[in-house]
Order: C-alpha cells, then structure tokens, then sequence
C-alpha cells in the first residue's frame, strides 16, 4: 500500500485526547480491505502485513518504552533529530572531531538547545547504576545518555557554533564598523554642514533675541525644529525660508549633504551591540586557543591559521570606530553615554531628506507663481482683444489728447508709440502695460462719455443740439477777437 505522509502523535501524547476514545480496529473489521487494496495498491508488493498484529505489536512495544525526559523536551528533540538524519554515534563522533560537514552550523546550535541539564544526567546516570536495560528507554533518552557522555561538550557545541558562524560575523560587523568611522569623519570635517549650523544659529538668535537672548549653539535635535517654525501666514517653514536664502545667497551650500558619507547606514547601527559581538568573537577565539593547547586539533589548528588576522583587523576597527564615533559626538556638544549612533545620526539624515524636500517646494512654488502671473496676463489680453477695435483706438485718442491738455498745465510727459497707443505713462502712480487700470484713464472715460451723452439727451428732449465748435464747423480759423486797434 502506498504510505500516507502524516505527522503521527505518539503513544505517550495520546491520552486524554480524543484519539483515546477511537476505536479503529472495529472500523477495519467492516471495511472490505481487499477491494481497497486492490484500488491502492502499489506496482511492488511485499508479503502481506496483518495490521491488526503489528499496530498491536507496536502499541505494546511504545508502552514499554521508559521516558525519563520532560514529555515536551523529548518531543522537540524528536523532531530536531529526525531533521538531521544521523544516527547518535554519527553525531557524537562529529562533535569530538568538530565536523561541521556532517552537523551543519544550524543543527548544531539547535542541538544546543538540548544540552543535557543536571538533573537530567543524574537520572540517566541512575538508570544506569540499576543495570536497567537501555532498549527499554525512548529513542529520545538513549540519544541523551550518549550525548551527555561527551568530553566537554558544552565548550565542544559552542566552538562548533563559532567555526560555523565566524565568516557570516565577520562580513556582518565590518560593513558596520566601516559605516561607523566614514560617517563620522565626514560629519565632523564638513565645511559645508558646520556654515549650516552657522546660518541656523544666527536666524535662530535673531528670532529670540527680544525674547530669551542669543545662545552660542544648540543640541542637534533642535534641526527638527526647523519644520515645525512656520511663518506668518503658514505657506513656509523656517527650512523653506533657509532652503531660498542658501541658494540665493550661498548656492555653494546646497549640496552640503554631499560632504556626508554613509550617513543612513551608521544610522541603522547599534554600536554598542557590535563591540559586544566583537568582543564575543575574542572569547570564542580564545577557547579555540584553549582547546588546541589541550589536544592537538588539525582542524582547529588550520582555523586559527587562517582566521585570527581577520579577527585582529576586525577588533582594531572596533576600536577606531568608537574613538571616532566618541570624538564627533562631543565635537557637537552630545554625549556619547546618553547619545548612541542610532540617536545621532538619524538627525542628520531626517535634516538632508527635509532640506532636499523643501528645495523641491520652493522650486514648484516658484513655477506655480510663475503660471499664475503668465495666466493672468493672458486673461487680460484675451479681455482686451474682446473690446472693438475701433472704439479702443479712439478711446486711447480721447485719453492721449486729455492728458495732452493736462500735461500743458502740470508737465508731466505723455509717451505716445508709433501705432497711437500709450506706451507709457509717468504720473502720481506709473502706468506701463494696462493704462486702462488707472484711476485717470477711468476718469477720463467717464468725463468722456458724458459729453458723448449730452447731444444724444438734447436730441431726445426735442432741444436743437449744441452749437459746435469752430473746429467742428470746418473752419479754418476762428475769426479775431475786436481790438480798439
């Protein structure tokens, strides 16, 4: 018959489950088991099994196993062992000889789960002394009798650990501490970040100074500040405001975030976790040291060869990191006790990501303004060209002989383009481009249309009109005034 991949409880786990209560057997008495087999079977088959009799016999068998481990602990190293798929003396003997071919780093240091506690090898140790037979114990148990038998094996399992995890340490902590020592020479020697500073400080003093008086510096964590300090009508913020005058002042100073390295990585990095692993790695060094001072290993021997200059690099990187991690620390006025790199150096990276988003604001608040002045324009034109062309020339004709007549009295000058419109107009307050927006155009129109109005009204009372003017009539000249001469 094929086999039904389950996970299978066992004996000791089944009671006071429901399974307790099942009876199989009775079922398998009414099934017609050779219409199933005959639906089921395999293309190879064995000699045919009574499984009443072996699930019997396995049932007597499993309840005269004797379980000294906790029911859990002995469930969980089932199933650890049965992942790894070695039988005890396979991984026993790996474990004297460092094999990490045969026990992968990752079982290994499931195993360790497992080291046998006092009082567990007190009880096998009893079991022992009774002369008790070891094939009535679990397979659980036996494992842990021989595994507890192993010279020094908590030293054994924790140098198998460091063989198999020194590598991926190595190439995990070096990228940090790298990250750590750039990061923290390039923010102490920036040029450009300390004129910043030097920018903030002064507009913060000047907006104190009626207040709470100037300060000769701050803590990094005011930069934050800089976001939430909004102007009068709430458009800007004191960044936005510092984002304009640097570029319209210092341009030299926009790309001061470009003077700092590897300023989001150190950010990511707990220092004080990585000198503890590296100081972790100095003490699995030295009980590899140990243990070949003990007994020649060949395979602890060729790591040491080949692994303590690693070491040695990586430990004075450690060392350099934290001197210049300290220095630049206290070289901003923080402490390095209460200030860790997953503290301070976040605040410069929040400071270059809000600094570039409020040059970005700035420049799309300058286009807006910019279409917003070219689209009224074009709304102004689109309004002018509406109005008839001939009417808006002799209006502009009435006005440039009305101002013509004032100018005689006040001189002020009247310029005149060569198709007869205003080009520009110099009075109390200057018309360039839209004369027809100033109060004298719209007074003059107004005084103009109304003469306009008079005959129009006279001819609609039935009044004979105004008598017009000589230079109305057609004369030439009017004619000369009587003179006793």
């Amino acid at each position: 018959m094929p086999v039904f991949n389950w996970t299978a409880l066992k004996p000791n786990q089944i009671s006071g489950t429901v399974f307790s209560e099942l009876d199989d057997e009775k079922i398998l008495e009414d099934l017609d088991l050779d219409k199933f087999e005959e639906l089921f079977k395999t293309k190879a088959q064995g000699p045919a099994i009574d499984l009443l009799c072996s699930k019997n016999k396995a049932s007597h068998k499993a309840a005269n196993k004797v379980t000294l481990l906790e029911a859990n602990r002995a469930k969980n190293l089932a199933i650890t062992l049965r992942k790894a798929g070695r039988s005890t003396e396979e991984i026993c003997k790996a474990i004297h000889t460092f094999d990490l071919k045969t026990l992968p780093v990752d079982f290994v240091e499931c195993l360790m789960r497992f080291l046998p506690t006092e009082n567990e090898v007190k009880l096998l140790r009893q079991y022992e002394k009774e002369r008790k037979p070891l094939e009535e114990l679990s397979d659980e148990d036996r494992f842990m009798l021989h595994f507890s038998k192993v010279e020094r094996l908590t030293q054994r399992m924790a140098i198998m650990a460091f063989l198999g995890n020194f590598s991926e340490n190595i190439q995990m902590l070096m990228p940090q501490l790298s990250a750590i020592i750039a990061a923290s020479a390039s923010v102490k020697s920036s040029q450009k970040l300390k004129r910043m500073l030097e920018i903030i400080l002064a507009l913060g003093n000047y907006m104190n100074s009626s207040k709470r008086g100037s300060v000769y510096g701050f803590k990094l964590q005011s930069l934050d500040l800089l976001l939430d300090t909004k102007s009068t009508d709430r458009k800007l913020t004191l960044l936005h405001f510092i984002a304009m005058m640097v570029k319209e002042k210092y341009p030299e100073l926009s790309t001061f975030w470009q003077e700092l390295h590897f300023v989001e990585k150190a950010a990511a990095v707990s220092l004080e976790n990585v000198l503890l692993d590296v100081k972790e790695l100095g003490r699995g060094m030295e009980l590899i040291r140990r243990e070949c001072s003990l007994r020649d290993h060949s395979i602890l021997r060729s790591f040491l060869n080949a692994n303590e200059g690693k070491l040695d690099r990586l430990q004075k990187d450690a060392k350099t990191a934290e001197e210049a991690y300290n220095t630049v620390v206290r070289y901003f006025g923080e402490s390095p006790k209460t200030t860790p790199p997953s503290v301070f150096f976040p605040v410069f990276a929040r400071f270059i990501r809000s600094y570039k988003d409020a040059e970005q604001d700035n420049e799309m608040r300058k286009k807006q303004e910019q279409a917003q002045r070219e689209q009224a324009l074009a709304q102004e034109a689109k309004r002018l060209e509406k109005l008839p062309l001939q009417r808006n020339k002799w209006q502009q004709q009435e006005l440039i002989a009305e101002l013509r007549r004032r100018q005689a009295k006040d001189h002020r000058p009247v310029y005149e383009g060569k198709d007869g419109t205003i080009e520009d107009i110099i009075t109390e307050g200057s018309v360039r481009t839209n004369p027809s927006r100033s109060p004298d155009f719209r007074k003059l129109s107004q005084v103009l249309q109304a003469r306009r109005d008079v005959p129009r009204a006279r001819k609609a009372c039935g009044q004979q009109p105004a008598p017009k003017s000589w230079g109305q009539r057609g004369g030439a000249e009017p004619p000369p005034r009587y003179s006793p001469t």
